[in-house]
């Protein structure tokens, strides 16, 4: 996945999607953290997150309520 011309290796979004257990809610923010820790770089972190975030939603492995993500 590129991200403002920075190249995201899939393996990093692999283990940013494992990152927190099925039964756990979390919020951007948190998410946003765990990508950094994950490797994606701190300067595109967030915008990454965000296209993370929504392919999960589209494909159907992630959904959003009440604020909180979660695995569904």
């Amino acid at each position: 996945m590129n991200v403002l011309g920075t190249e995201i290796p899939q393996d990093a979004i692999d283990r940013l999607l494992k990152w927190f257990p099925p039964a756990r809610s979390f919020s951007f923010s948190e998410f946003q953290s765990a990508a950094v820790r994950c490797g994606i770089p701190f300067e595109v972190a967030d915008r990454a997150a965000d296209r993370i975030l929504q392919k999960a939603r589209k494909a159907g492995t992630l959904a959003y309520s009440g604020g909180k993500w979660r695995r569904v």
